[in-house]
């Protein structure tokens, strides 16, 4: 998507949020219509849908000012930051202590690194087709027979022959009496 592109969606994106009945969520938790969002709500909303369209610097700006009350842009800003600075904090302190005496890298490589980490763990591990899935199914099912102490290749085999006999079953004469009603 072009620069242009990401402008446009942008700016759709945020009449919308303005004009539809769609809750957005407000610093305190809250779900509300954009109307009733607070200033830090309002300016939270809009950082997200600049960052999701990866809109440049002025746009946003200018969205902000069309949108906030100049007045209140400088708190909500400030709460908001300060917000972020929060969290990105205790996003920090759950990495384990690297040791280092110098600062550590950016948060988002280290969690880039953590996920590279993992991914690697999991690409050694052997991939199941269909016909080795099949197999171990087959295998499992094998298993449960044998501890079961049926042989057949299914285990519920002789169970659903014990349904299905006593299903087709008619009854006798005697079974249809009652004792004050005769059919």
């Amino acid at each position: 998507m072009d620069k242009k592109d990401r402008v446009s969606g942008f700016k759709a994106l945020l009449e919308s949020h303005k004009t539809s009945s769609s809750y957005l969520i407000d610093p305190d938790g809250e779900f509300l219509l954009w109307r009733d969002l607070s200033t830090e709500g309002k300016l939270d909303s809009i950082v997200r849908d600049a960052a999701y369209y990866d809109v440049p610097f002025e746009p946003f700006v200018e969205a902000v000012r069309e949108s906030i009350d100049s007045v209140a842009i400088e708190d909500a800003a400030l709460r908001l930051a300060m917000r972020r600075g929060r969290e990105l904090h205790e996003l920090e302190s759950l990495f384990p202590d690297d040791g280092l005496t110098e600062p550590s890298p950016p948060l988002v490589e280290r969690v880039k690194e953590l996920l590279n980490a993992e991914s690697a763990e999991h690409e050694t591990e052997e991939m199941l087709n269909c016909h080795k899935l099949a197999a171990l199914f087959k295998e499992m099912r094998e298993d449960e027979a044998a501890a079961k102490q049926e042989d057949g290749p299914w285990y519920g085999s002789k169970a659903l022959q014990n349904l299905h006999e006593a299903a087709t079953k008619a009854p006798t004469a005697e079974q249809g009496k009652h004792k004050d009603i005769e059919r």
